[in-house]
């Protein structure tokens, strides 16, 4: 038969469960602390309790913890519930551990659009290129002075049997001011028409 002293401390040691903690008295004292500063902790909801915390505007006191849900009551004795889990969602700071995904495009930068390129320009339509191949050397030779001082030189002188102090001949072609005078031997000369102006050009 065990003894009365062996029985209350076999009493003694079965641990009884601990009633809930309840905050009776409210510590309103002080600022409110976000309550983002207490759900990054890893006893959160517990280590709430009895703290003045601020949730979206709400300020009061963890007053107690039910399943998971915080009891909070203001200063004007309002109280409000709010989802452990879902504090632990909301203000949960980012995870700095995963990468930054970027998606990498293995396609090449696009060129920019050039313009069209403008039209070539029409080039000039070379000159239609006039040569006497029978002159006429019956004509009467005229002096190249004749011909020289009028405003349409050396152009006058196309054709004509003209006399250049020196050598007679048919002008039978002019080339960019320049004229090729042929001679009755068929010698054939050319002549700057500039520079005939300027000796037999004047009045």
């Amino acid at each position: 038969m065990q003894s009365p002293e062996t029985t209350a401390q076999q009493t003694e040691a079965v641990p009884s469960n601990p009633a809930p903690k309840v905050i009776t008295q409210p510590d309103f004292s002080g600022t409110p602390q976000p309550i983002g500063q207490w759900t990054e902790r890893a006893d959160f909801p517990q280590c709430a309790l009895g703290v003045h915390v601020s949730i979206h505007g709400f300020a009061g006191v963890v007053v107690e913890i039910v399943n998971q849900s915080l009891k909070v009551r203001s200063q004007d004795g309002i109280t409000q519930r709010f989802n452990a889990y879902r504090l632990k969602t909301l203000f949960a700071p980012p995870d700095r551990t995963k990468p930054v995904s970027q998606t990498l495009s293995m396609e090449r930068p696009k060129p920019v659009a050039e313009p069209p390129p403008a039209p070539d320009e029409p080039e000039p339509p070379a000159p239609v290129r006039r040569h006497i191949t029978n002159p006429d050397f019956e004509q009467p030779v005229r002096a190249i002075r004749t011909f020289a001082t009028q405003a349409d030189f050396p152009e006058c002188a196309y054709g004509k049997h003209v006399d250049i102090p020196g050598f007679a001949g048919v002008v039978v072609e002019i080339v960019k001011g320049s004229l090729k005078v042929q001679s009755p031997t068929g010698t054939l000369r050319s002549y700057n028409g500039g520079a005939l102006k300027k000796l037999y050009g004047r009045p």
